[in-house]
């Protein structure tokens, strides 16, 4: 399929080339995109006010777009709202995308848009609505939130500040790096873990992540074997020398609590007595002690 010049145009600044993402393929490829099909008019959309700069998507829409994954999608769109390119609002269908300083970017003031007809720019203006599946809400707070009270961000990471403690921008990057590397459900059973085990800091976690990555764990049943519940807790200690509460230390050598001759005349008390009581129930006389 060729290019349609007739759906207007978006002018690229040189200066792109020496931009932070240039060289990284999917990010720059999604910013690319985005840059293409957000909206260049105000229009107002079910209520909402789309600006220009913004678009309505979602990651599944812009995934099937740019033939990528959607966790490379996600990925991409995390590099780009960390460094302040883009800001995302989500609703529970779709998800509101703005461009920041989309007019010095595009040189939206400079553009020429006389080569485009009234039904054209209505072509150019059209809104790229996706419907996305609603995502399990996990309180009745989630079910009120609106698009411009949400900040999209993975789920790892929202799990991750209502068990733990809130995140720095640099450390959301952090996890959702590891949730793309290690994958979803690793990374779910390792915070599940960290939790268990009294987390309370990014720090104790990241180090979790780093060692099952460094252990080459590809999988859940991976890092279970290499790390089964319990281990480093219930792990036996074997000393070179004794705690110094050996009781058998020296034992050869220690004075005996009872003396020798005392003993000597316990046993033979104890004799008496036993042959006294023999003595009873034969209906023998008692043998004098000497």
């Amino acid at each position: 399929m060729g290019i349609d010049p007739s759906r207007g145009f978006v002018a690229f600044p040189r200066g792109l080339t020496d931009w932070e993402w240039y060289s990284e393929p999917n990010t720059a490829r999604l910013f690319f995109h985005l840059l293409l099909t957000s909206n260049w008019q105000e229009k107002q959309w079910q209520g909402i006010t789309i600006h220009p700069g913004e678009l309505v998507t979602s990651q599944s829409q812009l995934a099937k777009q740019l033939g990528l994954s959607v966790m490379q999608v996600r990925t991409a769109m995390e590099h780009l709202k960390v460094t302040g390119w883009i800001t995302v609002k989500a609703g529970p269908k779709y998800s509101i995308v703005t461009l920041n300083n989309y007019d010095s970017i595009v040189g939206r003031n400079r553009q020429d848009n006389s080569l485009v007809t009234g039904k054209q720019q209505a072509d150019n203006n059209n809104l790229t609505i996706v419907t996305k599946k609603p995502l399990k809400q996990s309180s009745s707070a989630h079910a009120c939130e609106t698009p411009e009270t949400r900040t999209t961000t993975h789920q790892i990471v929202n799990e991750f500040e209502s068990c733990i403690c809130k995140l720095s921008a640099s450390g959301k990057a952090e996890l959702n790096g590891y949730d793309d590397r290690l994958g979803p459900e690793l990374v779910q059973e390792i915070l599940s873990k960290c939790i268990d085990l009294g987390a309370r800091s990014w720090a104790y976690v990241r180090r979790a992540l780093a060692e099952a990555e460094a252990q080459g764990c590809k999988s859940v049943e991976e890092y279970r074997l290499t790390n089964p519940i319990g281990a480093g807790r219930n792990m036996r200690v074997d000393r070179i020398r004794p705690s110094g509460n050996d009781i058998l230390a020296n034992a050869t050598r220690r004075r005996p609590l009872i003396k020798p001759e005392a003993a000597a005349d316990s046993l033979e008390q104890n004799l008496r007595r036993l042959k006294k009581k023999e003595a009873a129930k034969e209906g023998t006389p008692d043998v004098p002690e000497p």
